[in-house]
């Protein structure tokens, strides 16, 4: 008699979990605005994927080299206060996200949310839109992502269950994220377009493209 295979369902948060980009780009154009006098253009899918020292880049640009450590962080404590108070006022869980992980949990798959979000933002804003406790691992940044090579390391996931990364599904909605899970040999890679169109996330290496969570089909 064979056991068996346990499976894992890895969700990315910004863009997949809940749509956050727009209030993120909000946030980092308060922060530059306010402390640096820094506007670029209003279009929140130039931030989707980015790690945060990119983002320091694509505000910087000329001035880049004025981001001194102390300064950075105050860029990003004034982004964080700016973006919890929009969460609060507007934030939800994307559709069917609460449902799919019900259904994944129901098959007997473990569920696991592996994101870039700094662990503190990450659980404040779960806590911002009451999300049930339907995640058997939760792995901000701190955790998931690899210092040497900036990349998200999803497969962290499966080893905390013991299981094989070729077992594990991922979504993501970034050019970054799908390169990232892939690279660490995730079986299953489904792209959903809530942030960037389908061609980008293909080509990409995406093995899926969904439009919505309800059309993920485990």
């Amino acid at each position: 008699m064979t056991n068996e295979i346990r499976r894992c369902l890895i969700l990315d948060f910004d863009g997949v979990l809940v749509d956050t980009e727009p209030l993120h780009f909000e946030g980092w154009q308060t922060a530059f605005d306010s402390l640096m006098g820094i506007r670029i253009a209003d279009n929140y899918h130039q931030l989707v994927g980015l790690s945060l020292e990119q983002i320091y880049q694509l505000w910087g640009g000329s001035k880049f080299d004025l981001l001194t450590p102390d300064l950075r962080q105050q860029l990003l404590a004034l982004k964080t206060e700016t973006f919890l108070r929009l969460a609060t006022e507007k934030l939800q869980p994307m559709a069917g996200s609460i449902d799919l992980l019900r259904r994944a949990q129901a098959a007997g798959w473990y569920t696991a949310l592996v994101t870039r979000s700094l662990r503190m933002r990450l659980h404040r804003t779960l806590d911002i839109i009451h999300m049930p406790a339907l995640f058997d691992v939760i792995l901000g940044s701190e955790d998931s992502v690899d210092p040497l090579t900036d990349r998200k390391d999803h497969a962290r996931a499966a080893h905390i269950f013991n299981i094989d990364p070729r077992d594990c599904v991922v979504i993501e909605d970034s050019v970054s994220g799908i390169k990232d899970a892939l690279a660490c040999g995730i079986g299953k890679v489904i792209g959903l377009t809530s942030s960037l169109l389908a061609e980008a996330l293909s080509q990409a290496g995406a093995h899926q493209i969904v439009a919505h969570l309800d059309d993920v089909q485990l």
